[in-house]
């Protein structure tokens, strides 16, 4: 991936839901999981140096979605097939560090 976040910003794959073979279900809902593939250097302090980052590259995180088109919008970018979604750390509801 070519893509280098700045500040706050963070990259997450989102896992694809797969639909059910079995009973035909509507999928309506917008991704809310993925895993971390880059993180940015942190937002820049009044003195200076970075916030740190809690967010690490790897983390599988729940981010959060509404209905409301005006609440946590994300940027799509795609690379080849692959989408990819930008956002603020803060979006993010709670990390799983992966083993």
């Amino acid at each position: 991936m070519n893509l280098k976040p700045m500040h706050d910003k963070i990259v997450v794959k989102p896992i694809v839901r797969q639909k059910s073979a079995i009973i035909e279900v509507i999928m309506d809902e917008r991704d809310n999981m993925g895993t971390v593939v880059a993180v940015g250097p942190g937002r820049k302090l009044p003195n200076g140096k970075r916030e740190p980052m809690p967010i690490s590259v790897g983390s599988f995180v729940r981010f959060g979605t509404m209905g409301n088109d005006e609440y946590l919008k994300y940027q799509e970018y795609f690379e080849g097939n692959e989408r990819y979604l930008i956002m603020s750390w803060e979006d993010v509801c709670f990390e799983q560090e992966l083993a």
